[in-house]
């Protein structure tokens, strides 16, 4: 700032360009400084711009308190909520997706879910609590350590909701082997030679007990002796029987017969059958004497007369088995060992599917903060009850 002219009498006046001093005589005294412009604040106005500050002050500063005190402390009730809430969330999100769950209890759940890493192996994870107030709830993945989850666990309880169903599977009570049927005579006796215009075999269906559900054969004897040089061959077979009690083609299983294995007088030759099982009471069945070499491979005993019955006959083919006949009144000597089954005391199978799992879990003392939930598990896996 500079001064200039008399100095010993000036004044200062305000204008719209800064500040001028000037005495009565010398107008040319002028002071200049840019930093002056407008004018400043009265006492008055300081002292209400103070008042309004404190009144906005106290406002935020109160608003911060309520806010500060409204947000959850983890000793209170509400942060107590909030952690046993965010562990409950966790919880179900897993467990809904459960595909197995090889343990369970009332504090313990262990379930796998699907591959998750790329291994190809399902994911095991296992949520328990000791079942001691205080101690937290827990969890382990894979068998690795345990993490906690929740601390200071007052109560955590599991229950289950099974999806049962219920299957009657049939029992039936097998008898010890016996003659399922057979047929012998010491008149009207033929002998029947194997050849490959003649094949012989036998239509028998047994006599069942009523209540037999289904039988099966263990053994056939059939009578047969060589016929010249032992050099022949057949197959014995168990044959399917038609509707019309003729071989349909359809072998059970079949076992060999070599001439070389027989006498020159009649004997029972024994045949063990192991596949001709599950038969139905209403059925009957076909053993079919196949030939296979020799101009005739062996002679088979049996009777030209007064030897058949509605359920028990001889049957010949004359063009190596494409057809059938029963000649009439005709037998093969024979005899079928078996068992019968017969209807026992149905056996009643439940099994049972996890449709639900209802949650309780409260952390810290007060009771009121028990939260309750319940999970439906979407693959629904078997369980034990």
């Amino acid at each position: 700032m500079t001064i200039t002219g008399d100095h010993q009498d000036f004044g200062f006046r305000i204008d719209d360009c800064g500040f001028r001093a000037a005495t009565g005589e010398n107008p040319q005294f002028a002071i200049r400084n840019p930093q002056f412009r407008g004018r400043g604040f009265t006492l008055v106005e300081m002292v209400v711009s103070l008042g309004i500050a404190s009144a906005l002050m106290l406002g935020v500063g109160a608003a911060m308190l309520i806010a500060a005190r409204a947000m959850p402390d983890a000793r209170s009730p509400t942060g107590a909520i909030v952690d046993s809430g965010a562990a409950l969330e966790q919880m179900i999100t897993e467990l809904q997706y459960a595909v197995s769950i090889p343990n369970k209890s009332a504090t313990m759940v262990e379930f796998t879910v699907a591959d998750r890493d790329g291994n190809d192996i399902p994911e095991t994870i296992r949520y328990e609590w000791s079942g001691a107030a205080g101690d937290p709830l827990a969890r382990r993945y894979n068998g690795g350590a345990a993490v906690q989850v929740l601390a200071d666990v007052r109560d955590f309880a599991l229950s289950w909701d099974l999806l049962t169903i219920t299957t009657v599977v049939p029992q039936g009570n097998e008898s010890a082997e016996t003659i399922l049927c057979s047929y012998d005579s010491t008149a009207n006796l033929n002998n029947y030679p194997m050849k490959s215009s003649e094949w012989y075999g036998q239509y028998f269906r047994p006599a069942l007990p009523a209540d037999a559900v289904s039988w099966k054969v263990t053994r056939v004897r059939l009578s047969a002796r060589t016929d010249g040089a032992a050099a022949g061959e057949c197959r014995v077979q168990l044959q399917q029987a038609t509707a019309g009690k003729l071989p349909s083609g359809t072998v059970i299983e079949e076992k060999t017969l070599l001439e070389s294995s027989l006498l020159s007088g009649y004997q029972e030759q024994e045949f063990t059958f192991t596949q001709a099982g599950g038969l139905s009471p209403t059925q009957g069945l076909c053993t079919v004497v196949k030939w296979i070499a020799d101009a005739t491979a062996c002679q088979l005993w049996g009777v030209k007369a007064n030897g058949s019955t509605s359920d028990s006959f001889m049957v010949k083919s004359s063009d190596k088995g494409v057809s059938w006949t029963a000649p009439a009144g005709t037998s093969l000597l024979y005899t079928v060992y078996g068992t019968v089954t017969t209807t026992g005391q149905p056996q009643v199978q439940n099994t049972y599917y996890l449709n639900r799992v209802n949650i309780r879990l409260r952390a810290g003392a007060d009771a009121q903060t028990t939260l309750q939930s319940a999970v439906r598990l979407l693959n629904k896996p078997e369980v034990t009850q």
